[in-house]
């Protein structure tokens, strides 16, 4: 599960960063955040640990959720700033 959380972080972070738009930026959201997304699968997925290993992975999963949370922050402060000059 942690190599699961990390590979999730890179490829979402990744993508996140190369969004071309605010449209697109919103899909890769729903898509790692959202009620269905990646992320909520893999903590759904977090019942099944030894009760041990969860609280170490509970804080990995809390990192990951942070770090996506920060890279769409980041992004859509970028693309505003685009849209801004494009239209200036």
């Amino acid at each position: 599960m942690k190599k699961m959380l990390q590979d999730l972080r890179e490829v979402a972070v990744k993508a996140i960063l190369g969004a071309a738009d605010p449209q697109a930026l919103e899909a890769l959201r729903i898509q790692y955040l959202g009620k269905k997304g990646d992320l909520t699968k893999l903590l759904k997925m977090m019942g099944k640990l030894d009760p041990s290993e969860r609280p170490a992975m509970g804080q990995l999963a809390n990192q990951v959720r942070a770090e996506v949370e920060n890279a769409l922050a980041q992004r859509k402060d970028e693309l505003s700033a685009l849209l801004l000059e494009r239209k200036l």
